[in-house]
């Protein structure tokens, strides 16, 4: 009976980390709260510069007004996204252009080893 049990925590260990459906309802749901979360910060942040730029008369040439669209368009893209779309898109690209992907981990190893030691 315990053998059994381990066989199906280890199941359920396995499809949470290769994020197939079986176990991972309370995970979506805690990430689209996440989602939700950070999408409302982005939001407020763009409502904030277009207010400060409302105030500010002299924006330098609408930079401040399209930073604002810019976060609000990451705001969007951040409400619709799905997580296993962009993972499997992204296996896809690894598996096309191995020395690419692993060139492109290296550099971006190297700039968050780069900001963290600051």
């Amino acid at each position: 009976m315990d053998q059994m049990n381990n066989s199906n925590s280890l199941t359920g260990n396995e499809d949470f980390r290769y994020g197939s459906q079986g176990g991972s309802t309370s995970a979506g749901g805690s990430l689209d709260t996440i989602k939700e979360a950070v999408a409302d910060k982005l939001h407020a942040a763009a409502g904030a510069i277009q207010q400060k730029a409302g105030q500010n008369q002299q924006d330098q040439g609408g930079y401040i007004g399209q930073a604002a669209g810019w976060l609000d368009n990451a705001a969007e893209y951040v409400r619709d996204v799905d997580p296993q779309r962009v993972k499997s898109d992204l296996q896809k690209q690894v598996r096309s252009n191995p020395g690419r992907s692993l060139l492109i981990a290296g550099a971006a190893g190297l700039f968050l080893g780069i900001l963290l030691r600051r």
